[in-house]
């Protein structure tokens, strides 16, 4: 085809994967692309498309008439050539023969839409690859207008799984006192109605035209942004393929993904935009490729990050006495900045269970995201203060986060991720205390920051029900990150079943490595030693405080012993055991170093019992 034969846009795409260019478009005009999503989108995720629906109705309606089911699977039109209306077998024409109202084709329809028990062990019909891509593209502002033709819910529990609650209209009636499109941070436009919508378009006469509203609103994405359509056949939507073909001229691209290219009305469509289409890439393999795309482009963007500005900041100020109260102030704001994005409905919806594994380790690392600058900040101090005039100042940023709301209120649940910044900061603050050699800041970060109202007391505690919980209670990794054998999955080499409870420390060391890169001078074995020594200490505490099983780590594995039978960081941490040993002066076992002494012996068996190894005497 010469070049005056393509369409405007492919033109200009020759010689470029288009889905570069898009990229670049999308990260340089954030909320300027819409997405049209049809029914490929879902599919992947493994709901029906709109013939296998009827492949499947086709073959109740059979067994129904005690026809033979395997026949009617086997050649669906054919059977109902000899038993339908006498009309050509269609998704339509089936859906109104078998269900004369709307709502008895919802009734109809339900069940291939929403997950049943066999789909959940499955891990079917629950948002997938494509989905989350989608979310993220959202969540971070490039995308704002999501089109559908679906029924499921699979984009809205992506959105929410990513901190996004967005503006959902499923018909007219939804248009009255809806945010305006260009002031909603994320509006989902259900084409074809929910999968709870009595009045959802299904029929071909029902997709026919839109209400003057409902093609209004379509016609307003059409000519205000530019489009990004994946899964989407045009070929049973008349009244969506019409409002494409009033629009004349666009005022940016359209850029249209099918793995085997646009056929039939498709074709056409694209042929009258100028569409740029994106071949061999099915939904779940085109999104995620995207959205690495734009964020690569947006690393390349991004001014001098605002962490190392602060951390140089810090840096200046930690020896100057002047500058004390700058240094508060920064660390105070940061911390305060932390509060207020966990603090934020939006991008932590209060009372959300995200609804799967994959998503709730997306939410984890969204959490270590959003506290980046404090960690840095908290790690770096700890470690330079050297004569423990900021001390308060970490201790304060710690309770900061101790302090943030429970999703959802009530009770005392397990896993309580809203805690996870406040884990983070802990392990970051006290493992730097520990390479600092400054053992009374180590104590100090674990008892004096608490937990206010923390409800009924856990078993094994020995707090009164109202009394505050200090740090290293309230924070033991299984209570904040949940069963260890969720976090176990997530990581690259899971252990067996015998070490699974290891994989709560594994993930909070591999999160923490970077932030401790300089207190531990860049080496992966002194950052493993002191790690070792702060989650020793902290089961220490633990077994001092509470008659509750103690938290173990890496510290605790098989090649962490000595040839005599020793756990190489208890002889490490009890070799500084005396009654001048400074941690006891910030209020640790009492302060009295036969209780340190009597909590080691109990650490030390839970740990060979663990290990398999014999208890040295």
């Amino acid at each position: 085809m010469a070049d005056h034969d393509r369409p405007p846009a492919a033109a200009a795409m020759r010689g470029l994967d288009p889905v570069v260019s898009l990229a670049m478009g999308v990260q340089a005009g954030p909320g300027v692309y819409a997405l049209l999503l049809g029914a490929g989108m879902s599919r992947e995720a493994g709901v029906p498309t709109g013939w296998e629906i009827v492949t499947d109705l086709v073959r109740r309606a059979a067994v129904a008439r005690g026809a033979d089911e395997e026949l009617a699977a086997a050649d669906p039109e054919s059977w109902w050539a000899r038993h339908g209306d006498g009309g050509p077998l269609g998704y339509s024409a089936l859906l109104e023969a078998l269900g004369d109202t709307p709502a008895a084709r919802h009734k109809l329809l339900r069940g291939y839409f929403e997950p049943g028990e066999g789909d959940r062990q499955a891990g079917l019909k629950r948002p997938g690859a494509a989905h989350r891509a989608v979310a993220r593209l959202v969540a971070r502002g490039w995308i704002r207008v999501v089109l559908t033709t679906n029924f499921d819910r699979l984009v809205e529990q992506a959105l929410e799984a990513a901190g996004v609650q967005p503006q959902v209209v499923h018909g007219p009636a939804g248009l009255l006192g809806m945010t305006p499109l260009a002031h909603a941070r994320a509006t989902v436009v259900k084409l074809h109605g929910d999968l709870t919508d009595l009045e959802a378009r299904n029929t071909e006469r029902e997709l026919e035209e839109y209400p003057a509203a409902w093609a209004g609103l379509v016609d307003q994405v059409l000519d205000e942004y530019g489009l990004i359509v994946c899964g989407w056949s045009a070929q049973w939507d008349h009244a969506l393929v019409s409002c494409f073909e009033r629009r004349a001229t666009r005022r940016y691209p359209v850029f249209w993904s099918a793995p085997r290219g646009p056929e039939g009305r498709a074709a056409e469509l694209v042929a009258r935009h100028g569409a740029v289409v994106i071949r061999g890439l099915t939904a779940k393999e085109f999104f995620p490729g995207l959205l690495a795309r734009v964020e690569a482009l947006e690393h390349l963007t991004e001014p001098a990050p605002a962490r190392e500005l602060s951390v140089a900041r810090l840096k200046r100020a930690l020896p100057d006495p002047v500058r004390r109260i700058e240094l508060h102030e920064l660390v105070d704001a940061e911390a305060m900045r932390v509060v207020e994005r966990l603090s934020d409905g939006d991008r932590y919806p209060p009372g959300e269970r995200p609804p799967d594994p994959e998503a709730y380790r997306e939410r984890l690392e969204r959490y270590r995201e959003d506290c980046d600058t404090l960690l840095h900040l908290m790690s770096v101090g700890a470690f330079h203060d050297e004569a423990g005039a900021h001390t308060r100042v970490w201790v304060r940023a710690l309770q900061r986060l101790l302090n943030v709301r429970r999703d959802g209120g009530g009770e005392p649940a397990s896993p309580e991720p809203h805690l996870y910044p406040a884990l983070l900061a802990l392990s970051a603050a006290g493992t730097a205390a520990v390479l600092a050699g400054r053992d009374e800041l180590l104590g100090r970060l674990l008892l004096e920051p608490v937990l206010a109202h923390p409800g009924a007391p856990r078993p094994g505690s020995r707090r009164a029900a109202a009394e505050p919980v200090p740090a290293v209670l309230a924070l033991r990794t299984g209570d904040v990150l949940g069963a260890a054998g969720l976090l176990n999955a997530f990581l690259d080499e899971p252990y067996p079943p015998s070490l699974v409870q290891t994989a709560h420390s594994t993930w909070l060391r591999r999160r923490l490595r970077e932030v401790l890169a300089e207190p531990a001078a860049d080496s992966d074995r002194v950052f493993s030693d002191a790690f070792d020594a702060f989650e020793y200490l902290t089961a220490l505490l633990q077994a001092d405080l509470s008659q509750s099983p103690v938290t173990l780590g890496e510290f605790a594995l098989a090649d962490r012993w000595d040839g005599d039978g020793r756990l190489r960081v208890a002889t490490r941490v009890q070799a500084r055991f005396s009654e001048g040993w400074p941690m006891l002066r910030s209020g640790a076992f009492g302060g009295e170093i036969q209780r340190a002494h009597t909590a080691a012996a109990v650490v030390d068996v839970v740990c060979a019992q663990a290990a398999g190894q014999e208890p040295s005497r």
